[in-house]
């Protein structure tokens, strides 16, 4: 008996000492909000309906619903989904998404969404937009849901408001991209790492990258220090491959140059079509550029579309050459995908978390 009432009295003081746990600074007892939900690039927009189908709501949609760079056939470069704030707040699993954009037209005092930005930011913060450039973005986080980001556009009038849409649209990018990238990456790396193509990358190529575990060898040449990894589902077959070389001169950074390696690789991919190999569409389709860095280390980034000559197959590839910022040496990475009827963006997104783990051994054999 006395065991029992030992027990139960341990259950009292665990329990009295979680609700202590739970208090706020007030004394109050406070629940721990949810963990936020939803999927990588998806943004909700929190705007009146008048904001919406006016101006402001096209400029919006015209940047973030534009297409992703670069996919046979055009993916929005976010899923959005468009709310009053009145909505949100009748609906409280609404408030528990990852992403937001909210659209605030101060000169509409009326507005529920200017009573809610004066309420998070405070008169005097409010007042110094009103008073400098007319507009401004906030970026705060975990307003409802824990691992949540709040981005606030707002403008002193309908005109600020545009302008500070069109004028910031990189950087709120940038910042979505950044706050869904741990997402990407554990969906990426679910099954952890394949230690094997790591070692032969370290060993032979003279570099540190995590290619996912459920990728397998393709390709490996030792005399041309190449690895291929490939994984295969039901829905996309994804490609990485890693080479090293050595650094001549500047002309190696050109889009012309690293095309050629890319063609020079596509002699190992082949299909059912004798002879056909892997080559890019630069003649009748665009090749982005981008200039990039990858652990410190200066890149160059290509997009655009592959196809295989005398077939109908193709899809889109993403590739680098990055310097080694300590030596000359250069690596090489090329991750294409082909899904033919699915949607392409978040296997190159996957394929981009992989070529940013890319890092130099400090003595290449």
């Amino acid at each position: 008996m006395i065991k029992f009432r030992f027990i139960y009295l341990v259950i009292i003081l665990l329990g009295l000492t979680t609700i202590f746990s739970c208090m706020n600074n007030s004394g109050k007892a406070s629940m721990s909000k949810p963990i936020a939900i939803s999927k990588s690039n998806d943004v909700v927009v929190i705007a009146d309906k008048s904001i919406i189908k006016s101006e402001i709501g096209d400029t919006f949609k015209y940047f973030f619903e534009s297409a992703f760079p670069i996919t046979p056939n055009p993916e929005p470069l976010f899923h959005t989904r468009y709310f009053t704030y009145r909505e949100i707040d009748a609906q409280p699993l609404r408030r528990q998404l990852r992403s937001y954009i909210i659209l605030v037209n101060l000169q509409d005092t009326a507005s529920k969404v200017t009573k809610l930005f004066y309420k998070d930011l405070g008169k005097s913060r409010v007042q110094k937009i009103l008073d400098n450039d007319g507009y401004n973005v906030i970026y705060t986080r975990d307003k409802w849901a824990r691992d949540q980001l709040i981005i606030y556009i707002a403008g002193k009038n309908a005109d600020d408001l545009i302008n500070a849409i069109r004028n910031n649209f990189s950087i709120i990018t940038d910042k979505i991209h950044l706050h869904d990238e741990p997402q990407i990456k554990s969906a990426t790396y679910f099954q952890g790492v394949n230690g094997i193509m790591g070692v032969r990358a370290k060993e032979v190529l003279g570099i540190n990258i995590k290619i996912p575990k459920d990728y397998i060898q393709a390709l490996f040449k030792d005399d041309e220090k190449l690895l291929w990894g490939r994984r295969d589902t039901k829905k996309a077959i994804s490609n990485i491959i890693v080479k090293t070389l050595e650094y001549k001169d500047t002309s190696q950074f050109t889009k012309k140059y690293i095309i050629n390696l890319i063609n020079n690789f596509g002699k190992y991919v082949s299909s059912d079509t004798e002879k056909s190999k892997l080559v890019v569409n630069d003649k009748d389709l665009p090749v982005l550029s981008f200039s990039r860095t990858i652990n410190e280390n200066t890149a160059i980034e290509l997009r655009g579309i592959w196809e295989m000559t005398d077939d109908f197959m193709g899809g889109p590839f993403i590739a680098y050459l990055v310097k080694n910022k300590n030596s000359n040496d250069l690596a090489f990475i090329l991750g294409f995908v082909f899904a033919p009827g699915k949607d392409k963006k978040e296997y190159l997104q996957q394929l981009m978390i992989i070529a940013n783990t890319l890092q130099f051994e400090k003595h290449t054999k």
